[in-house]
């Protein structure tokens, strides 16, 4: 197991993507809720900006949503595409396929 950590013949970055994912959820939950929080403590000042800062957590944090699964699923693209190239690497060279599930 060591060797293969340290060989890079098999890349650990999806895994790492798929729990970096979750915390990044967590993170812009968090940051979405203190956001609506604010935004009850701004209308003991001002109602509308109070609503405002709440609407505008809420979409900032949706939006944010979208964007992270973006950025990971790029990530993801990188590490799935460089599998598929060792692959075809492989195929061509007429060694046994690569078939162990990252």
């Amino acid at each position: 197991m060591l060797q293969q950590f340290l060989s890079f013949d098999k890349l650990i970055g999806t895994k790492l993507i798929k729990i970096l994912y979750f915390l990044g959820l967590i993170a812009l939950a968090l940051s979405g809720i203190m956001g609506i929080f604010k935004g009850f403590g701004m209308m003991r000042f001002s109602f509308t900006g109070g609503l405002g800062a709440i609407v505008a957590a809420l979409i900032v944090t949706v939006l944010g949503f979208f964007f992270w699964r973006f950025m990971c699923e790029i990530y993801m693209l990188f590490f799935r595409m460089s599998d598929d190239l060792r692959d075809i690497k492989n195929h061509q060279l007429g060694n046994a396929p690569n078939d162990i599930d990252v």
